[in-house]
């Protein structure tokens, strides 16, 4: 893999906190038709993260720019000197160091960077496995066919992320673009409540994404061992990741596996959406695909009906199921085969349980239609609630959102 982008957007070290401004969020629409009104947490595009950004570890550093969606790091910067001799370096550009400067005039940025050249240690360490660039490995969180995620610490601003690392020799062609399609998707996007993409690191045989870290795990692990979440709470994780999904139909980025296993716990009541690699931008609102991707209990009927189908309307019907398994812990449709669930799913079988409210259940069955009509804007046509979000998280908040589901 050469010449792959690397997003670094580590967040500020701490020896110059700084809070991030409160974000505009536009309206968002209709899946199924158009909305009868907009609500107030839609996809907007927050603000970047803080001035003071850490040093870019090792192998590409490659400042992405975002455009209009974010605002670019500002504060001095001094590009990247240095790189380990077992990472493939193509691209450099400018980057902020620390600003905290030891009494003998060496900063921390410096310090490291020279351990990460010179020091035996470090680079045993390289070698064995136990450290890229400048994360230190602490443990595995999970792992896959060609792919495994562990945790790591970078040494420098000492923030954890998750380390997702791919070994290339089993990586074929269809790998290889998926993998570019899925960096592709987070550089684009910077929003609250979707896993940011710090940097991506190429060496010799693996290519290391550091993707922002969320302790709490998956959604679907939280729901499956704790049962499901109460109308109040699940309100807040279905605006989250609503919010987030049309965030990236704005820009004209389908996600395409929207689903609780890709859903992360950030915090209490803080959900982010991640994995993105069945994603792809669409060259305009128009195109339509054509590729089967996701999991089938979370599919749209025009996956199983329609040739080609609208990227956005599977995310939403996505998004609909998804809302059906926070608050009952169970999936709308349910069957031994995968023929026994495309019936299903064809002609909109499942029950709605009689403990949920019935704004509740008017939103799931808005959503799971059978036909698509939306445009690339979100659809929420049913009034579930109003309330205020007011939040603050170490890398970003919403300050005093109004929240209307109409």
């Amino acid at each position: 893999m050469k010449g792959i982008v690397v997003s670094q957007r580590m967040p500020a070290a701490r020896v110059s906190p700084a809070d991030e401004p409160a974000a505009a969020w536009p309206a968002a629409a209709d899946r199924r038709g158009p909305a009868a009104a907009a609500h107030g947490l839609g996809g907007g595009a927050p603000t970047s993260p803080t001035s003071e950004t850490p040093p870019l570890p090792s192998g590409h550093c490659h400042n992405s720019s975002n455009n209009a969606h974010h605002t670019t790091d500002a504060g001095t910067k001094a590009p990247c000197s240095a790189t380990p001799t077992n990472v493939t370096n193509t691209t450099t550009s400018d980057w902020s160091p620390a600003t905290t400067v030891a009494s003998s005039g060496v900063s921390p940025y410096q310090r490291l960077l020279d351990a990460l050249t010179n020091d035996i240690r470090w680079q045993k360490d390289v070698d064995l496995g136990r450290r890229v660039g400048f994360y230190r490995f602490r443990g595995e969180l999970g792992t896959g066919n060609f792919s495994q995620v562990k945790v790591a610490v970078h040494c420098l601003v000492k923030e954890k992320v998750a380390v997702k690392i791919l070994d290339k020799s089993k990586m074929d062609a269809k790998t290889q673009r998926m993998l570019s399609r899925e960096i592709a998707s987070m550089e684009s996007l910077h929003h609250p409540h979707v896993i940011r993409l710090y940097e991506v690191i190429e060496t010799l045989s693996r290519v290391h994404l550091a993707l922002e870290f969320a302790p709490g795990g998956e959604l679907f692990q939280k729901i499956t061992s704790d049962g499901r979440y109460p109308e109040e709470e699940a309100r807040i994780v279905f605006a989250q990741v609503a919010s987030a999904i049309n965030h990236m139909h704005e820009l004209n980025i389908v996600h395409r596996d929207i689903k609780a296993e890709n859903v992360f716990i950030a915090g209490h009541n803080l959900v982010k959406v991640g994995d993105f690699g069945f994603s792809t931008q669409l060259r305009s609102r128009e195109e339509a695909l054509s590729t089967f991707c996701g999991s089938p209990p979370y599919a749209a009927p025009e996956l199983f009906r329609d040739e080609s189908y609208a990227g956005p309307c599977v995310d939403v019907w996505a998004l609909g199921v998804l809302l059906y398994f926070v608050v009952t812990a169970c999936m709308p449709f349910r069957a031994q085969t995968v023929a026994a669930l495309k019936k299903l799913i064809l002609e909109g079988h499942y029950t709605l349980p009689e403990y949920l409210s019935e704004q509740c259940k008017k939103l799931i069955a808005s959503i799971l239609q059978a036909s698509c009509t939306s445009a690339f804007v979100l659809p929420i046509v049913e009034q579930w609630y109003s309330y205020t979000i007011q939040r603050t998280t170490q890398m970003q908040f919403i300050h005093n959102t109004s929240l209307t589901l109409v």
